[in-house]
């Protein structure tokens, strides 16, 4: 996506994180319950920041996505909903391929748009579980490159 800058958090980035995730969770993932408030979200994406990496995506000054990481792990991934199919998950997980030999991820299993998305960038299916998440819906873990 051209004009997309990419950069690490900082602390006050972190209510726009949170503002984003929610706006992006509602549209993408509409058959999630909502479990928690702003002030919940702020403190929670806080805490993150501080531990994993945080990157964020901008477009002409403003916040457009982000990505959250650990060694390992691809935790969160959500698109300003307007800005999806046009290239910036994409440019968000390739950074992460490019910083890591190996990555895993959860996806809900009725996130099908999700879904595809990791398995066109290589990802492929290592595991299920039936909802032991704070959701309570089906996910499933997977991971690139591919074990075979």
């Amino acid at each position: 996506m051209d004009g997309v800058t990419l950069r690490t958090a900082n602390p006050d980035d972190v209510p726009g994180v949170a503002r984003l995730f929610a706006r992006s969770r509602a549209a993408a993932l509409p058959f999630l319950p909502v479990l928690h408030g702003p002030a919940e979200d702020i403190a929670f994406f806080a805490g993150l920041r501080e531990r994993e990496l945080m990157t964020l995506a901008e477009h002409a000054g403003a916040l457009v996505g982000f990505m959250v990481e650990r060694p390992g792990w691809i935790e969160q991934l959500y698109l300003e909903p307007e800005q999806r199919g046009q290239g910036l998950g994409s440019l968000l997980v390739n950074a992460a391929k490019q910083r890591q030999k190996r990555l895993q991820l959860w996806c809900f299993a009725d996130n099908h748009a999700g879904r595809a998305f990791y398995i066109r960038h290589g990802f492929v299916e290592i595991g299920r579980t039936d909802g032991d998440n704070e959701e309570g819906q089906p996910d499933i873990l997977l991971g690139w490159p591919s074990p075979d």
